[in-house]
């Protein structure tokens, strides 16, 4: 049977689960045509079976649906630094535990210049600015307000989203990776060199950015137009970012939710004609929106 031996499985109507790098793709007709030319004694259940064989075995091939429905395998992919389920992933030799123990220690040295930093630079000038907001009688003295809030948290919370992003991607996720011996730690690429905010997107967050490119993209994609599949991708994705900051702040303001979702057009504006290929340029304003926003986003949700 296809199930049992599955190195003999036809993959003419096979559909693949997509990776990182590959979009699911469909056989041609052509590819059907001669699939069904060549086994004509097969019936749908048997051509199913196949390739439900082909499916449900892993890469490696050591893995086969269902053995994988162990307590242990739910466990272990609740560990492994990654969203997208696998039947097997690549693996290391074993623990470098020196390696385990200095990320373990930086984690604790980050969270430590964290706090400093905000208790010395942060939590002051919000503390300042609050009364002065709520005391302001006219639109433009609060609006003088949120500026000068806004200026003074630039630094500050840069510097903090640095180091978030160095204990998350880096030293956590790289940690966990070392405790389950898994063997791509690629959870980030230069994202500071992004030109546009599409392109960060994808860089700064590899495990959601293929989490959503499998599971939302692609899955839009066999429907609607690569568009269109973009802005259900970021639509999601920003109503996930504001679930967030409700859990942090326990507000629900929409802010993060509306920033996101204006970087589709900023998108399209950096990709026009007029500033397409300005790599430096695009690199800078990406920057500046950055700096920007993370201190802005910090003083509308904590002051408004």
């Amino acid at each position: 049977m296809a199930l049992d031996e599955p190195e003999t499985a036809s993959r003419a109507k096979l559909v693949r689960y997509p990776s990182t790098r590959t979009l699911p793709t469909s056989p041609t007709k052509e590819q059907i045509g001669e699939a069904t030319k060549t086994e004509p004694a097969k019936n749908d259940l048997e051509l199913l079976r196949e390739d439900l064989a082909f499916e449900l075995t892993s890469p490696m091939g050591r893995v086969t649906y269902p053995q994988n429905l162990t307590l242990y395998n739910y466990l272990d992919y609740l560990f492994c630094p990654t969203l997208c389920y696998e039947l097997e992933y690549p693996r290391t030799k074993g623990i470098q535990w020196m390696e385990l123990f200095y990320k373990s220690l930086a984690v604790f040295g980050c969270i430590f210049l964290m706090t400093v930093t905000s208790e010395e630079f942060v939590i002051p000038v919000l503390e300042e600015s609050a009364p002065r907001l709520q005391k302001s009688q006219t639109f433009a003295e609060g609006s003088l307000i949120m500026a000068e809030t806004i200026s003074r948290l630039l630094f500050p919370f840069m510097v903090i989203f640095l180091l978030v992003f160095l204990v998350i991607f880096e030293y956590v996720l790289g940690a966990f990776a070392e405790i389950t011996c898994f063997a791509d730690r690629q959870f980030y690429a230069d994202w500071w060199n992004s030109t546009d905010w599409l392109e960060f997107s994808r860089e700064w967050n590899i495990p959601v950015h293929n989490f959503f490119r499998r599971h939302v993209y692609s899955a839009s994609r066999a429907n609607v137009s690569r568009p269109v599949a973009t802005v259900i991708t970021f639509f999601i994705s920003a109503l996930a970012h504001e679930l967030v900051m409700i859990c942090i702040t326990k507000k629900f303001r929409g802010y993060g939710f509306f920033a996101m979702m204006l970087q589709m057009p900023i998108v399209m504006v950096q990709r026009s004609k007029f500033v397409r290929g300005r790599t430096l340029l695009n690199n800078v304003l990406f920057w500046c929106s950055m700096i920007l926003g993370l201190s802005m986003m910090c003083a509308l949700y904590v002051l408004v």
